[in-house]
């Protein structure tokens, strides 16, 4: 056989078989547009989700690097920095301590730096840049106020330095200063020039301040590899190679949030993934199966003049790849703009503070274009295997009706029903019923499950979990910062309370105070958290420290006697809560505690504690779930810490050192508009106080309902309309495909109010079976899946609702009715004896 390059002629036949088909190629492109837009959203989101969250943690460390050789000599230092394996590196000097009484309950470290070490810090100079002369300095802009130093360049800034023991008072110039984070980084730092360093630290010997641990002299070397994977292995490696034997460490934010690290992280990605490219796929197959069935005499007389199988295919091929090409550069802008649109939605629903990452990784584009190609790839194989298989005189005769298997002849004496032959029609291509209910059921079973979970958020056992009244009075710093005060004062005090409870519509003020506080471990506590200790990270240790101290922490929790109405008895995990014993000061409620993510009790009923120095002990009474009493507490639990709940006497604390940590407010409900001005007013007049109505937490409750309603039903609209495209598009196959087996039934006397009858009953079997499936398979799921997300969800009580279901079924009936009908109106146009002769 003598080849020859006809691929310019293939194309040529592709080119202009999609000149001819308009309007097929505009639906198949927004098919490739809408797969191509969830799915990069989807890949949008993962990404930036997981950038942002690196970010956050990486701020909070103190850097970006991937990791770091501790406590270096310089020659240590330069032996280091030569191994190959190491792309970039920052070094870091310790020098000493701030111990000006300013900064008693905010450590400030001082250091010097280079400026790689600058730049991956995350130090962004407002103004200057590192010292260079020996009295230069440079701070961050929380650390100058509390000083009281402006800022502005050359400002003095007046600092006692503990290096190595030594005390050094110095006035500093101010050579640069920088904005940072009090309460997100994990110490405050001050950086000095290398003159300084020459004068004050270079004669100290690093050798003897590791052995004491005050390491000043001594270096961190932070690096930077070729990428984030297995840090801690290339460290070890750069170590073996060197020699050395230094500590290390690695840099925690790669390595604790990543959404890469578990695939459970990503299970609701890859199945939303999946989803949406099994919804393409049964969209745009179906496009070009109607394609080919309307188009296959012509693939048929292609074969006769010696196109080959193969060549049938490439065409098929070519056309789907031309299409995909003008559809996925809109898919992908329009998607990355959604997942954009997305991202402060999402990350609202954290109770973590996170800075938002817009990723612009190629690998968002690349990712999304290939799924979305593997998807437009197989939806056009099988038409195209079927155009390439068909005989020349099969593709005159092809009707798109199987004629495998064998069927019997059916006798009656009342010849056959019109209903019963369109069942019959119906169930001739199994495959093509099953594909269609598909992608029918599947964005109407999702809707379903999104309308279910939202209708199952219930709005007062969300308040509930906020607040206790109609009014909650905080104090900031307990709210939304570190919970300790620089002064030892708090704005809510006795006499802000007391003001409060004096405001006319004020029926009663609920008290509750909060210190924090160690208990003792005991044995049966240690044999618990040794295997934890054992297992996990060492870059991060949570339990060997506890280990060592011996020591839990514990939140303690006096309550005024309004609070003993919200516990509830689903709120107890082990005994009984007697309020009048309660009441007594000789019982504690005790809550379980946080141990690998799962949550179990240290103590029993019945069982003695105590804690602090009174040497009090008390008798736990009951033993409470951890989100027990939630709007009492505050918003964050200790790693193996218990909480303890005790009764206010007497309207005042009996625990030494303990503050109020908020006052619920019940107001009159005939006074309500006076005391809430009143209320404000007074509020307002106190600096450092937070006020919140029970409105405020009911807007914020909605807000999310708003977002998630965006998100969900955005997401199953889309994955509807793509079912309910497929749907439309099967119905017109079915009638395109069959136009001579309806003109032979015309022939023999079958009316055409009788082929529009039986062509409807086609349509509504399939709403039938499209409701057997959603009343079973979509119920169950439904309720199975959303009812264990629900029960972990603070404020949400399932609630099976049929809603969703039982509206779509007559919709669907209805857009089956109207596409059917017209479909046939356009095909009646031909008279029977021009459609008869199609086939000659």
């Amino acid at each position: 056989m003598i080849r020859t390059n006809n691929r310019r002629a293939v194309f040529g036949l592709a080119k202009k078989s999609l000149r001819a088909s308009p309007v097929r190629n505009w639906m198949i492109i927004g098919a490739v547009v809408l797969t191509a837009l969830m799915i990069t959203s989807i890949f949008t989101v993962t990404v930036s989700l997981n950038q942002s969250m690196e970010q956050t943690q990486m701020r909070t460390a103190g850097g970006d690097y991937h990791g770091t050789f501790k406590y270096l000599t310089r020659g240590e230092s330069d032996t280091l920095k030569q191994h190959p394996s190491i792309k970039e590196y920052g070094m870091s000097l310790v020098v000493g301590w701030v111990t000006n009484e300013e900064f008693k309950t905010s450590s400030i470290e001082v250091n010097s730096i280079d400026d790689n070490t600058a730049k991956h810090s995350f130090v962004e100079f407002i103004e200057g840049g590192l010292p260079v002369d020996e009295d230069g300095i440079v701070m961050n802009t929380w650390a100058l106020e509390k000083l009281g130093v402006p800022l502005e360049l050359g400002a003095t800034v007046p600092l006692e330095i503990d290096i190595n023991g030594q005390k050094i008072s110095k006035d500093f110039k101010l050579s640069g200063y920088y904005k940072a984070d009090q309460y997100l980084t994990m110490a405050g730092l001050a950086f000095v020039s290398p003159s300084f360093v020459d004068k004050y630290v270079a004669q100290i010997d690093p050798e003897q301040t590791r052995l004491s641990g005050t390491y000043v002299n001594t270096i961190s070397l932070n690096v930077m590899f070729n990428n984030s994977w297995n840090i801690r292995e290339k460290l070890d490696k750069v170590l073996a190679d060197t020699g050395l034997d230094t500590p290390t460490g690695v840099n925690w934010a790669y390595s604790s949030v990543s959404l890469f690290d578990d695939a459970v992280n990503l299970l609701p990605y890859v199945a939303l993934i999946l989803v949406i490219m099994l919804s393409g796929y049964l969209l745009i197959y179906n496009i070009f199966y109607i394609s080919v069935v309307r188009d296959i005499k012509f693939y048929g007389l292609l074969k006769t003049i010696g196109t080959t199988p193969r060549q049938l295919k490439r065409i098929i091929v070519i056309q789907a790849n031309l299409l995909f090409i003008i559809g996925l550069p809109i898919g992908l802008g329009l998607g990355y703009g959604l997942g954009c649109l997305l991202i402060p939605m999402l990350t609202s629903f954290s109770d973590l503070t996170m800075d938002i990452s817009y990723s612009v990784s190629p690998w968002i584009f690349i990712g999304a274009a290939i799924f979305s190609y593997i998807t437009v790839r197989i939806s056009a194989s099988k038409p195209g295997r079927i155009a390439a298989r068909i005989s020349p005189v099969e593709a005159v005769k092809y009707a798109g009706v199987s004629k495998t298997g064998r069927r019997g002849l059916k006798r009656t004496l009342h010849g056959s029903k019109i209903y019963k032959m369109a069942l019959g029609n119906l169930l001739r291509n199994k495959k093509k019923v099953i594909l269609m209910l598909a992608s029918l059921s599947l964005g109407l079973i999702l809707f379903s499950m999104i309308y279910t979970l939202i209708s199952s958020m219930n709005v007062n056992k969300y308040l509930n979990s906020f607040i206790a009244g109609d009014y909650v009075v905080k104090d900031e710093i307990m709210e939304v910062k570190t919970g300790v005060s620089e002064n030892g004062t708090y704005a809510l005090t006795e006499e802000v309370v007391q003001g409060l409870s004096q405001i006319a519509g004020v029926d009663r003020v609920d008290k509750v105070y909060f210190k924090t506080d160690t208990l003792p471990m005991s044995a049966e506590v240690r044999a618990l958290l040794e295997p934890l200790a054992k297992e996990e990270n060492p870059d991060m240790p949570m339990y060997s420290p506890l280990l060592e101290t011996g020591q839990l922490s514990i939140q303690v929790y006096e309550l005024d006697e309004g609070w003993y109405d919200v516990l509830n008895q689903s709120d107890i995990a082990a005994g009984e809560f007697d309020r009048e014993k309660f009441k007594t000061g000789k019982y504690v409620l005790v809550s379980e505690a946080i141990l690998d993510e799962s949550e179990q009790s240290f103590y029993r009923p019945g069982d003695k504690i105590e804690w602090g120095q009174s040497g009090k002990s008390y008798e736990v009474m009951a033993v409470v779930k951890l989100d027990a009493l939630y709007a009492a507490g505050v918003k964050f639990y200790d790693i193996a810490g218990v909480r303890a709940f005790l009764p206010l006497q007497e309207s005042k604390s009996s625990q030494p050192d303990s503050i109020i940590l908020n006052a619920t407010l019940h107001v009159d409900p005939n006074q309500a508009d006076l005391a809430d001005t009143v209320i404000r007013a007074n509020t307002d007049s106190v600096p450092g106080l937070i006020l919140k109505s029970r409105d405020d937490y009911k807007a914020e409750m909605q807000g999310f309902i708003t977002i998630f309603q965006t998100v969900g039903y955005g997401l199953s609209f889309i994955i509807g309309l793509i079912g309910l495209m497929n749907f439309m598009n099967t119905m017109i196959t079915g009638i395109i495909a069959r136009r001579h087996e309806f003109a032979i039934l015309e022939s023999i006397g079958m009316t055409k109010k009788q082929l529009r009858k039986m062509l409807i009953y086609e349509g509504l079997y399939v709403v039938v079976f499209t409701a057997v499936i959603l009343g079973t398979f979509g119920m169950l799921l439904t309720y199975g899946l959303i009812k264990s997300i629900a029960e972990n969800i603070a404020f949400t009580v399932f609630h099976m609702d049929v809603l969703p279901i039982a509206a779509s079924i007559p919709l669907l009936a209805i857009i089956s009715i109207v596409v059917t009908v017209l479909a046939y109106r356009m095909l009646a146009k031909d008279t029977v004896v021009a459609r008869l002769r199609e086939v000659e």
